[in-house]
């Protein structure tokens, strides 16, 4: 392990757990890590989630898999997944919103679901911040991911917050959007636009 991992490392030990966000008309919901206990809660989102929001996330209409929600709630060494979490209507704590990044080389590999009554109010937004957070103290290189094509309000937040993004020659049904976080040599913000044909 280098220094740098090492410091990156402490950098994420010292992050807080939790930290509360404030949404709407004065509500608050708390995003935190991911835990194994939150498989019940994540099944229970997915479940409620609209057939267009789970294709847009799963690429089904369908029930997602067990193994899929059981990756979810463990993730793998390295990556980093989180939950947002607001008291539902019963005022019970439930499961919002989830995102995580998947590590390949040194690359962050992402995606991000919200509930459909939570959509609109900034969380996916936030929490793809906060992964590019993480990933960069990380001391990865690039975060990518793939978005369908008629989810134009997914790619609108990515190119808003800087993210290049074009069709996948091999699909024409995804766009693949990519930011660079850490230059190896020359200066920008993005990757080159054939980076991806690279790898």
């Amino acid at each position: 392990m280098t220094g740098r991992s090492r410091s990156t490392t402490a950098h994420a030990a010292s992050e807080p757990l939790a930290e509360s966000w404030p949404v709407g008309r004065g509500g608050q919901v708390m995003v935190r890590r991911t835990h194994e206990q939150d498989r019940g809660a994540l099944r229970a989102m997915i479940d409620g989630l609209s057939r267009e929001s789970r294709y847009f996330r799963f690429l089904t209409g369908g029930r997602v898999v067990d193994q899929v929600v059981d990756g979810l709630a463990r993730p793998a060494p390295g990556s980093v997944a989180l939950v947002v979490v607001a008291p539902d209507a019963q005022g019970t704590p439930a499961i919002v919103a989830s995102a995580e990044y998947v590590v390949t080389g040194r690359v962050a590999e992402f995606a991000v679901v919200v509930a459909d009554g939570w959509q609109g109010q900034g969380l996916g937004r936030r929490l793809i911040t906060r992964l590019r957070d993480h990933a960069r103290a990380a001391g990865l290189r690039a975060m990518r991911g793939d978005v369908l094509s008629e989810n134009r309000r997914m790619l609108a937040i990515l190119r808003g917050l800087g993210f290049s993004s074009r069709r996948n020659p091999e699909d024409s049904f995804l766009h693949e959007v990519s930011m660079t976080l850490r230059e190896e040599a020359g200066s920008g913000q993005r990757l080159p636009a054939d980076w991806f044909g690279a790898y």
